[in-house]
């Protein structure tokens, strides 16, 4: 994937952000203050942890150890919070494929359920404390990584990266974000991309309704009237958990403002209170009357069963979704479901997730033999295809992906890539992403936009400081 204009440089040579409100490439599919769950894990501090950017010399060590064993044995734990039936799907390809490699190594599945992945955060960071080290977990580049990366619990992975040969297939701009002060500490699964609306295509089309490639928020309404005209609930929405809520503002704001608006946003060149962003906000609540009304009552798998059930036409999601619909759902891309992009169809809003190799586990070649599963062509191709999110290696056959996802390689590759605020990658205070999730709750009761936009500019202008 080449870089483009829009990306800002990430970090500086002493391996901190540059610029706290710059922007990453990929981070993390929840909107959730990373200070707050992350903020038992500290303690670690009184523990031995190290300097910021570093790593010990035991977590370099240990990798390199393990990165020389032919193969992994003994047991080894894979933290995550992947439950759903895409998401477990897609996991357990890469344990068949480590195991495949490594047949005396038991592979053990902690993930942690609930909370929209809030749960596995706050046990994660409860564990590291009392030094009951995983050997690995996922975790999302950007501020999460970093402050793993600080307390030194993470492993230093450059060397593996040269010793596999990752450095030459993995695009640089991932690999920055992964790094500190020149070294690499997680391998992504892949990259999702967050800015997609998903429909039913027999419903939609059956209600004589064309959608095309990209549509403008009009459009949408105009669609959106037709299909309450024929008794059809347009949008598919389950905000049991806000981030859901949050993402749909998102993305209409990035379809509305494009890429240069909501990177500005997010750099400070562009105020929340612009009448463009408090136009797009006030979208978001139009757009809140299409849903179906027990949208409060579901989570983000509910609405895709929902569009998948034809109980409503329409959900906007990031393409984890297509993993649903494909894998959970057996539906076929291109006849029971289509997809299109609000605004500018080059533009690739991103979401990823990684795994490290935790510092202090009992079985750190177990790790590594993991970390070596998930990024061999294989297993990013078999994990990819279930989760429905593109893969990292540039040396990968994307025949062997779903149309949708081949087309979403290539934006990926060529298009303009946007940093996703909900999801944790912008390059900005965690706090921020916890503003948005507190001010859609309170957007969603109130439909006021200008009070929207006042809060979020007077948040982001308080955690600047």
């Amino acid at each position: 994937m080449g870089a483009h204009a829009s990306i800002r440089a990430i970090r500086d040579y002493s391996g901190e952000f540059a610029d706290p409100r710059r922007i990453s490439i990929i981070g993390t599919k929840l909107v959730v203050s990373v200070g707050l769950t992350m903020s038992a894990a500290l303690m670690l501090a009184a523990c031995g942890s190290t300097p910021t950017g570093t790593s010990s010399a035991g977590s370099t060590s240990a990798s390199a150890a393990a990165s020389t064993t032919t193969t992994a044995t003994g047991s080894a734990e894979v933290f995550s919070s992947w439950t759903s039936g895409s998401e477990s799907a897609a996991l357990q390809s890469l344990f068949a494929a480590a195991k495949s490699a490594n047949p005396s190594l038991e592979l053990v599945n902690g993930a942690v359920a609930g909370g929209a992945g809030v749960n596995s955060k706050q046990v994660l960071a409860t564990r590291l404390a009392a030094g009951d080290v995983p050997e690995t977990w996922k975790t999302n580049p950007g501020s999460e990584l970093g402050d793993f990366v600080k307390q030194g619990v993470v492993a230093d992975l450059t060397g593996l990266y040269a010793s596999e040969g990752w450095d030459k297939v993995v695009p640089k701009e991932l690999i920055d974000s992964m790094s500190y002060a020149g070294k690499t500490y997680a391998a992504l699964t892949g990259v999702h991309r967050a800015n997609v609306l998903w429909y039913n295509k027999p419903l939609v089309e059956g209600a004589g309704v064309t959608v095309p490639a990209n549509i403008t928020f009009a459009n949408f309404a105009t669609i959106a009237a037709q299909l309450k005209s024929k008794g059809i609930t347009p949008l598919c929405l389950g905000d049991k958990d806000i981030w859901t809520a949050a993402q749909l503002l998102e993305e209409i704001v990035v379809g509305e403002i494009d890429a240069d608006g909501w990177n500005g946003l997010m750099d400070g060149t562009l105020s929340w209170n612009d009448p463009k962003v408090v136009q797009a906000v006030s979208d978001f609540s139009t757009a809140l009357t299409w849903t179906n009304k027990d949208h409060k009552s579901l989570d983000w798998t509910g609405a895709v069963a929902g569009l998948a059930d034809g109980t409503c036409a329409f959900n906007l999601m990031g393409d984890w979704a297509y993993g649903e619909l494909t894998t959970k759902h057996n539906k076929i891309d291109g006849t029971d479901f289509g997809y299109t992009v609000i605004g500018d169809p080059n533009t690739f809003v991103t979401v990823s997730d990684a795994f490290v190799e935790g510092v202090g586990s009992k079985n750190p070649a177990g790790a590594v033999a993991f970390l070596k599963a998930l990024m061999t062509p294989e297993g990013q191709i078999a994990f990819n295809k279930l989760k429905g999110s593109s893969p990292v290696r540039s040396d990968v056959d994307l025949s062997q992906l779903g149309v949708y996802q081949q087309g979403a390689a290539k934006t990926l590759a060529d298009g303009v890539k946007v940093a996703s605020l909900v999801h944790g990658q912008a390059l900005v205070p965690a706090a921020d992403s916890q503003a948005l999730a507190d001010n859609v709750a309170a957007l969603e009761a109130t439909g006021n936009a200008t009070a929207f936009s006042a809060a979020m500019a007077k948040a982001f202008k308080a955690n600047a400081g």
